[in-house]
């Protein structure tokens, strides 16, 4: 019975035996503990971007692989994060089951397993586009030129064979920022960190060259490494690698590599119900933006433009905000900010002092703050570098402090980027320092390319560096996460044109000379239309437009109309109006189709079956007092006070609600309103600097000036309905494609216009009735009235002299400049004339105030300026003394050919003249730019200074002592 018991059993047996043996083998054993178990992985620290230790944790491109890795494979990894070396020595003592980014070698494969590569890293030569190398076929092609590489790497022997002159650096970002800076030719690297670092610290102008050529040695294989007792580990690491994509990879390496890890696609843009009911409360948000901080945000012919102001335009465009831009300088715009006048400032960096009085978003952008200098011996690697220099800033930058802590009286403030630059070049300062995206504009703006980049500011033991981020008013706060948000959703690849558009390249209108293309669709519209297109007017808002008596279209808009005709191929008609309200009433109806010169504040939010175009210009608003009126700084000081302001003005609701003790008097004409100010019925009126500007001259009011400025700019914009889509989309491509030329052309023919002298013959002969009844006691009034006339006359002449005239040299000072220098750039242009702008310097003349004291340089200087007037008696020219020891010749020309001659006789006769100071001889030598040509019709006065400024500086850089020219 039991031996049939046991042979029923028998297959019960068998399964319990099979089941048995089973769990006992040695590869089920593992499986199952691999399954269970938790996975040590060893990644190398400080090896961005491929894996990396921060704030947010282990990061980078070879962790999102190997998490995709654990995802796939279900095995759950712990990561060890050290140096290679230790790493490495961790794993061969088993402490560590897997090691990443390690390279198959032969020796290596006796001791561990690996598993196919996941990553192949190119080793590439990269270089400044700004200062290309030749094609790189061999190592020879680059013995001429400095090259930096890492310390230690792998392929140094190669280098050192070649005969390269290397520098070597520790880490792959100071290499990185040393080509940028110029220090050195090229950079041989992996090339996704080195990619990875020229983005990260926004280098645009590096790009790889070509494969590295190392004879092979130029590409390394990353892999998974696992302990040759762990095949079954290897095998799933293996499969689990398989399965990732090719296409998967490729995009997580751009991601890496060109975004810093950020999401290709951005999170959808969506508000929460609590940010749209702000939004619906908030008015238009003033935001100042520098005039003068290109290529973020500066004035471009009355248009403001950079990266910044792309960035807000995005963030306006996502959350619908509106915004009014105040442009101005850092210091004024700040102050305005401290005292709620503007909303938000737009160029700002987040600092523990400034948060008493701001509210910042997370950063749009980052920027390093460098030293620029003409010496190339001098670099800043510890603030010790800045002991001994005379140092230029920016006038209020959040380091200020602490640069003047370290250096003290050598620490020179500038209100403008331009004049610290000139100041550098003059060798006023030995060294300035600014944003590297700023600075690199200046350069190249004023073709100051005998500068270096000494290296990033160290103060206090940290390297300074910008991020800049929108910043609120504490009553705004609010808007700060709808801002927030706004900015995670520019996706990384848009955010990528944006800096691509701006960051090195040159600061002239970036679309002026794009091809104009239309679509299908705009081309069609345009014929069916006959290619005409009908316009309303402001009937009285000159010199931006109006209405003459015989029906004419006048004005900045008019010629705004001009160039759109020309580029569009159309007729512009001009559909009648009787008043503003009614050109709205008339463009919301249908009767036509553009208004060309609109407010952009509030225009939408009255009207809104209305759309603007991106605006076109800018105009300042101001406020207009009696000559005896106080400037008043803040606009709390108007408060209590009678002020006039346009009721069709955009912003005058804005400013009555932030404002609500102003005592704003609408009304509907602004001359009635200039007069009453006149009168004294009024204490000011608001307006624009242009309106108000042209109705001084037309009334002929000499006791009006302005005091002060109101933090409200108008921005104009042309006005569509917004049903007719393909006409907005037409004006926007031709509108882009405006240049500087064009935009000053109309603001010189509108904005700058002398107005007739108007008699009104009716008066007159009234007048001359009355003068015959008193004629008797007015010849007795008229003698003693004309005696007084002619005192007022010879007084008022001395002033004018007074006001233009240096009063060291006798000749014209930098207001004269301004008054003069169109004007005969003009009358050269009206005459077909050459015109001549001439440059000289005084060589040194810091060492002859040293040397001899200030009283003997001034005696150079007056010297000097005789000289001058004397060599030039016979020319129909101005002079004028620019600044220090620099003068400015400019003058209308018969003979062209005969100027180098006559400044090379200039430079002679003051190098042979020495000139006697308390009976001591001091020689004095001058450099002299040159710029003489005839000017054109789309030419700019501007064009021939910086032509004869650049030379001056060729001159300098020659060796001083010497005349050179330049073309326009």
């Amino acid at each position: 019975m039991p031996v049939v018991l046991l042979f029923q059993s028998w297959p019960a047996l068998c399964a319990l035996v099979i089941l048995i043996s089973l769990f006992t083998s040695p590869t089920l054993a593992n499986t199952t503990r691999t399954s269970h178990e938790t996975i040590s992985v060893g990644v190398v620290a400080d090896n961005e971007p491929y894996s990396n230790f921060s704030a947010n944790g282990t990061e980078g491109f070879s962790i999102d692989v190997l998490n995709e890795v654990s995802r796939i494979s279900g095995l759950k990894f712990e990561y060890r994060v050290g140096s290679w070396s230790d790493i490495f020595a961790a794993f061969q003592r088993g402490e560590i089951d897997v090691v990443d980014e390690v390279s198959w070698r032969e020796d290596r494969a006796q001791s561990m397993l690996f598993t196919r590569p996941y990553h192949i890293r190119q080793t590439v030569v990269m270089h400044d586009k700004r200062r290309p190398l030749p094609p790189i076929r061999s190592l020879d092609d680059l013995k001429l030129h400095r090259v930096g590489s890492l310390k230690d790497i792998y392929y140094a022997s190669v280098l050192r064979d070649a005969g390269l002159n290397t520098a070597e650096y520790s880490l792959q970002s100071e290499m990185v920022q040393a080509l940028s800076f110029g220090w050195i030719d090229a950079i041989i690297g992996p090339e996704i960190t080195l990619n990875y670092f020229a983005r990260q610290k926004g280098f645009a102008s590096l790009e790889v060259a070509s494969p590295a050529p190392l004879n092979g040695q130029d590409k390394e294989d990353f892999r998974l490494a696992v302990a040759l007792d762990r095949p079954d580990l290897q095998a799933k690491l293996d499969h689990a690698l398989a399965q990732i994509k090719p296409e998967w990879l490729e995009k997580l390496r751009i991601r890496w590599q060109e975004f810093g890890g950020r999401p290709l696609i951005s999170k959808q843009f969506q508000l929460s119900p609590s940010d749209k009911a702000t939004i619906r409360q908030q008015g238009p948000l003033r935001v100042g933006l520098m005039r003068d901080y290109a290529p973020l945000s500066f004035d471009n012919e009355g248009k403001v433009q950079g990266l910044t102001v792309d960035v807000l335009s995005r963030v306006a465009d996502l959350t619908g905000v509106r915004v009014v831009p105040v442009v101005d300088q850092w210091h004024n715009l700040i102050e305005l900010f401290k005292r709620g006048e503007i909303d938000v400032m737009a160029n700002i960096s987040d600092l523990p002092a400034r948060r008493s009085f701001a509210r910042f978003t997370t950063p749009y952008h980052h920027v390093s703050v460098v030293g620029f200098s003409r010496s190339p011996d001098i670099r800043l690697e510890s603030a010790a570098d800045l002991e001994g220099l005379k140092v230029g800033y920016g006038a209020g930058i959040f380091y200020e402090k602490a640069l003047k802590q370290k250096i003290g009286a050598n620490a020179v403030a500038f209100s403008d980027q331009a004049s610290m630059f000139i100041a550098l070049q003059n060798d006023q300062v030995d060294l300035v320092l600014t944003a590297l995206d700023n600075g690199n504009h200046w350069v190249r703006e004023m073709g100051l390319y005998n500068l270096h980049i000494a290296g990033e500011l160290v103060l206090n033991g940290e390297t300074v560096r910008e991020d800049l981020r929108f910043a609120f008013r504490p009553a705004l706060e609010p808007m700060v996460p709808v801002f927030n948000k706004a900015l995670s959703a520019i996706a990384p690849a848009e955010m990528r044109v944006i800096e691509n558009r701006w960051l090195g390249a040159a600061m002239n209108n970036p679309a002026s000379n794009s091809p104009l293309t239309f679509t299908k669709t705009e081309q069609a519209y345009l014929e069916s239309r006959n290619y005409r297109l009908t316009f309303c007017a402001h009937t009285d808002w000159m010199p931006l437009q109006g209405i003459s008596e015989d029906g004419k279209h006048e004005g900045m808009a008019s010629g705004l109309l001009g160039h759109l005709a020309k580029r569009l191929s159309v007729q512009f008609e001009h559909h009648p109006t009787e008043s503003w309200p009614e050109a709205l009433q008339a463009l919301a109806g249908g009767q036509c189709d553009l208004l060309p010169a609109v407010p952009a504040s509030n225009t939408l939010e009255s009207n809104p079956n209305i759309t603007l175009t991106d605006a076109y210009y800018t105009l300042p608003t101001v406020v207009l007092g009696r000559i005896e009126t106080p400037f008043f700084n803040s606009i709390t000081e108007l408060h209590g006070k009678t002020i006039g302001v346009s009721n069709h003005t955009a912003w005058a609701n804005d400013l009555s609600l932030s404002h609500p003790g102003l005592n704003l008097q609408p009304h509907r004409n602004e001359k009635v309103a200039i007069k009453k100010v006149q009168a004294g019925e009024l204490y000011g009126y608001i307006g624009t600097l242009a309106s108000t500007n042209f109705l001084l001259q037309e009334l002929e009011i000499n006791d009006i000036r302005v005091v002060g400025r109101i933090p409200m700019d108008t921005s104009l914009a042309i006005a569509i309905h917004e049903k007719n889509t393909v006409l907005v989309s037409i004006l926007e491509k031709t509108l882009a494609t405006l240049s500087a030329a064009e935009r000053n052309d109309m603001e010189r023919r509108w904005l700058s216009t002398s107005l007739e002298e108007k008699v009104d013959y009716t008066l007159l002969w009234k007048l001359l009735a009355g003068a015959l009844i008193i004629v008797a006691l007015l010849i007795y009034w008229n003698r003693k009235l004309r005696r007084l006339n002619r005192e007022l006359a010879r007084a008022n002449h001395k002033l004018a002299e007074i006001s233009t005239t240096d009063q060291l040299t006798g000749v014209g000072n930098r207001t004269y400049f301004e008054q003069m220098f169109e004007a005969r750039f003009e009358a050269c242009r009206n005459a077909d004339r050459p015109y001549l702008v001439a440059m000289i310097d005084a060589d040194h003349f810091k060492r002859v105030n040293d040397q001899w004291g200030h009283e003997a340089g001034d005696a150079c200087l007056m010297q000097l300026a005789n000289t001058l007037k004397s060599h030039f008696s016979d020319f129909d020219s101005e002079i004028v003394r620019f600044g220090g020891e620099e003068f400015v010749i400019f003058a209308t020309i018969t003979h062209s050919e005969q100027v180098e001659g006559r400044l090379e006789k200039l430079r002679k006769r003051v190098e042979e003249t020495p000139i006697t100071f308390e009976a001591n001889p001091i020689k004095l030598t001058i450099s002299i730019g040159y710029c003489c040509a005839t000017p054109q019709a789309a030419d700019l006065p501007q064009q021939w200074f910086r032509a004869a400024d650049r030379a001056l500086y060729d001159a300098k850089d020659a060796g001083r002592n010497c005349v050179i020219k330049r073309r326009p």
